[in-house]
């Protein structure tokens, strides 16, 4: 009669490194998938942009797209001003130091999570489009807060302006198609 050895040692230790090791890795990539939340301190990259304070992923805001830091606009009288770094500092000053918490809701190709992001109650998605320093982009949600800022005449509705898909593609760094590394 033979007797049956239960499994070596060496493969139990192994299938245990493989489930730490994929454990690890699934909880790493939960910070990428869509769905997830991150929540903290941030830095305002440009009027559509943020860098988590922790230096994760950046954070592109869903559906809104702001003139570039380098972007120059139009004000009612038609005299030039710097719209792009006026869209940072609009931004700057809906989230005054609180805490945001985004919703990913997908990554793009340059790794950015593409998210909806909240300082307290406030939609920053939203709030930038309502004041006129972004535009709504691709998503029909920010249609309507678009139109009433432009009816308004707010933030780069006071005036004329390049649309900053167009500008960016004016205003290319180099032939690869990137886009210009803000400042």
């Amino acid at each position: 009669m033979s007797r049956r050895r239960g499994r070596p040692l060496w493969r139990t230790a192994l299938d245990a490194t493989i489930v730490v090791g994929l454990t690890v890795l699934a909880l790493a990539a939960m910070e990428m998938l869509p769905g997830t939340s991150t929540t903290g301190g941030v830095r305002v990259i440009d009027g559509d942009s943020l860098r988590p304070a922790d230096n994760g992923h950046d954070i592109r805001l869903q559906g809104i797209d702001a003139p570039e830091l380098g972007q120059r606009c139009r004000d009612a009288r038609g005299r030039d001003y710097q719209c792009g770094r006026q869209a940072r500092r609009h931004l700057k000053a809906i989230i005054a130091g609180r805490e945001v918490k985004c919703r990913v809701m997908d990554v793009d190709r340059y790794q950015r999570s593409i998210s909806v992001c909240h300082a307290g109650d406030t939609d920053l998605n939203r709030q930038m489009v309502a004041d006129g320093w972004a535009l709504a982009y691709r998503l029909p949600i920010y249609v309507p807060a678009e139109r009433s800022a432009k009816n308004a005449r707010k933030g780069i509705w006071q005036g004329d302006f390049d649309q900053p898909e167009n500008w960016r593609r004016l205003n290319r760094s180099d032939s690869t198609g990137s886009r210009p590394e803000p400042d």
